[in-house]
């Protein structure tokens, strides 16, 4: 009874008495009815018919005012942006428009790199996955995101057709191509989706946010389409009804947002202001857009930090988040409507540090924390995770330098801006010291990001000093991702435990309790410091955090870079008595081969090179790679089980092992290489990867040597907590 007092009591902290109690109003007006009442209320289409809604406004009216320029946007006509558009698209245009005619077909994208057969207009209310259908009557008062194996599974499957992005690739083949097919398609499925889906009343009413998304989706295809012969004023009317309902259901249910404090009140006040600032027609419209602009401001303070962290610790959700911002930012400049200046300066602090977390080579930022597949915005002929697309549309909008040349990421700072800027090449430097939590370390080539957290705000991932490696664009060390929130065991959030990550974890134990899919108590903290040799760039990283204290344990860490081919990690693991150790990397699924001499070496080999991972410990170790859940080598079962217990160890840690995500619902293949020492403290473990054949290491009794041609570079002693030193 003790220990349930003080876990409720520590959610109760973790939370605090304002969003508590926010929640706690939500859930008591769930259950007892109320809102369910509320909702019906206002079900059918008659409640959200023009002469209600727009009393003074007829749908010629507002279709004529539109295509007049009397209600801007981002483009007055997007037929004139199609010679830039061609240029942008020179080698994708092909693809684009057959993404287009693929929707047209009732193929779908979902979670920017899947796409499903969903027929079209789309079933909107089937799994496409599992073939799985909730009814379309259900209301969505008594029903969650999760749902029993046998009722409707996963509802963010069923969810993710009714965010219209498909929207966008309609768009973009039709300004190359003018054939009207594509309008017609995206009002054909609106049509379908409100005779399908009366207001409030069924399942994909569920969310504020969900609303929101619509929101932005239905108004940017509406300007693209605006003079097409396929966008009639009844059409438009109808719209404008879905766009009022909408509107409505996300200002019934402000309080869950708020007390979520996450990506979810962002977007819902990014959908009030669009529908308050770009509909004035309508009749709630300045309230909404108040209210927006006031609850924008209340969550980009509240979430991102003056120094540009986010509050999700999740780099997918930050980019949601800044196109959301960046949205918002440039739609005021086109209104000239103010908007709070700290907005803006805090949208730049959140672009400058993602910027500095995205890979030159490829474009890609690490998988670090939540990712459930969102891509509000996907104008681009970049793969989902290539943040170029991003940091193009943030400088232009945001006036900041961005290294980057003309490419496919341009277009989406053409929608938004009818124009790119070309910023004068500058290096990415490692600004880590005035970034708590997120350093960088290494050089424009080669670079680590290092997670160290001081933790104000609850955390999404027991991830404390995981390491992710890049090497000239290759991910050498990676993070697992997501894979699925509301899947079964192992598969509801499991990828946010300690295990997956590239650390240490202890007696097999995350680093802090978990008490949910969401939710964790007795945090872990860290702290960390980098330093450099160079003024270029933070060539070494060293932190601890304090996740095993009740274990009587902590982990120190270290991070290197000696040269840009290559790295030494160096973990110590300190306290009193016996305790297994265990490292975890995730590496690319590459072809490998394990060195038979000391010390224990995999050679993963790609087309131009072969990498290195050496692992040293100051005391016997076992060491074992799984791939998509299967071992290939060694064994992960505990040596204190018995036989048949130590089988289920083997087979439980194995489970969300050797796997990537890198969006919702896709589950890809990697290669786990774990080392586990069960020995007294302290322990000291040394991982090595090296990216140049001519780079030798040398294991004597106490020490290790790193030398290139015959001369040392680097020496590390293998005792625990031996001084690191270094020759160059």
């Amino acid at each position: 009874m003790v220990g349930k007092l003080g876990t409720l009591l520590q959610i109760g902290r973790t939370f605090g008495p304002r969003a508590g109690l926010q929640r706690l109003s939500y859930e008591t007006q769930r259950a007892s009815g109320l809102m369910l009442r509320r909702m019906q209320s206002v079900r059918g289409w008659d409640a959200w018919a023009l002469k209600r809604i727009a009393p003074n406004h007829s749908p010629e009216g507002l279709l004529r005012n539109r295509r007049e320029g009397d209600r801007p946007f981002f483009f007055a006509d997007p037929r004139t942006l199609a010679p830039e558009l061609k240029k942008i698209l020179a080698a994708h245009e092909e693809s684009v428009v057959a993404e287009a005619n693929r929707v047209a077909e009732g193929s779908l994208p979902f979670f920017g790199r899947l796409s499903f057969d969903c027929g079209f207009p789309p079933r909107w209310f089937q799994n496409p996955v599992t073939g799985q259908s909730v009814s379309p009557q259900r209301f969505w008062t008594g029903m969650r995101f999760a749902a029993a194996p046998d009722d409707y599974g996963d509802l963010k499957f069923i969810l993710e057709p009714s965010r219209f992005l498909f929207s966008y690739p309609l768009v973009r083949a039709y300004i190359l191509t003018g054939d009207e097919r594509f309008p017609e398609a995206f009002w054909t499925a609106i049509e379908n989706w409100a005779a399908n889906s009366p207001p409030m009343s069924g399942p994909l009413w569920i969310c504020g946010q969900e609303s929101s998304l619509r929101i932005l989706a239905w108004s940017f295809a509406l300007h693209a389409f605006l003079h097409s012969p396929s966008t009639t004023a009844p059409r438009t009317a109808l719209l404008f009804s879905l766009i009022a309902a909408h509107a409505w259901r996300t200002m019934s249910t402000l309080g869950y947002a708020r007390s979520q404090r996450s990506n979810h009140l962002v977007s819902e006040a990014v959908g009030l202001w669009t529908a308050g600032t770009l509909y004035p027609e309508l009749s709630d419209a300045s309230i909404w857009q108040k209210k927006g602009a006031l609850l924008l401001r209340e969550a980009v303070l509240d979430q991102i930090t003056p120094d540009g962290s986010y509050l999700q610790d999740s780099f997918n959700y930050q980019r949601m988040v800044l196109h959301q911002l960046l949205w918002t930012i440039r739609l005021a400049e086109v209104y000239k409507t103010a908007l709070d200046p700290q907005i803006r300066s805090r949208t730049a602090a959140a672009f400058d540090l993602i910027q500095r977390f995205v890979d030159v080579h490829s474009g890609h930022a690490p998988n670090h924390g939540s990712n459930d597949g969102s891509h509000i915005l996907p104008l681009t002929a970049c793969d989902y995770c290539d943040f170029r697309p991003l940091l193009r549309l943030g400088s232009t909008i945001l006036n900041r330098s961005c290294e980057l040349q003309s490419g496919p990421w341009d277009e989406l700072a053409l929608w938004l801006c009818g124009k790119y800027s070309l910023s004068a090449q500058s290096e990415i430097t490692n600004a880590a010291s005035s970034t708590p939590g997120y350093y960088r370390i290494g050089s424009k080539n080669s670079w680590a990001f290092v997670r160290a957290g001081l933790y104000t705000r609850r955390p999404f991932q027991a991830d404390q000093l995981h390491v992710d490696l890049w090497w000239r664009g290759v991910n050498l060390a990676r993070d697992a991702g997501t894979y699925l929130y509301n899947g079964e065991p192992p598969w509801n959030n499991g990828f946010a435990g300690t295990a997956v990550h590239n650390t240490v974890t202890v007696d097999r134990q995350d680093q802090m309790r978990r008490a949910g899919r969401f939710l964790w108590l007795d945090w872990a903290q860290a702290s960390g410091q980098s330093s450099a040799r160079k003024a270029d760039f933070s060539d070494s990283f060293q932190g601890q955090h304090n996740g095993y204290r009740k274990l009587g344990v902590t982990h120190r860490r270290s991070v290197h870079c000696v040269t840009e081919d290559a790295w030494v990690i160096v973990d110590d693991l300190s306290g009193t008595g016996q305790h297994e150790s265990r490292l975890h990397c995730l590496l690319p699924d590459l072809p490998f081969e394990v060195s038979s001499v000391s010390p224990f070496c995999v050679t993963l080999s790609s087309k131009e090179i072969r990498f290195r991972y050496n692992i040293l410990c100051n005391t016997s170790g076992n060491a074992a790679i799984v791939r998509g859940g299967k071992s290939l080598l060694g064994n992960l079962g505990n040596p204190d089980s018995h036989p048949h217990q130590e089988e289920q160890d083997q087979q439980h840690d194995q489970s969300l092992l050797g796997w990537e995500s890198p969006t919702y619902g896709e589950l890809c293949p990697a290669l786990s290489l774990v080392y586990s020492a069960q020995a007294p403290l302290p322990v000291r473990i040394v991982t090595v990867i090296l990216a140049d054949q001519a780079l030798q290491i040398q294991q004597r009794e106490r020490e290790l040597t790193l030398s290139y041609a015959g001369s040392e570079l680097y020496r590390v002693g293998l005792i625990a907590e031996q001084t690191l030193k270094r020759n160059v």
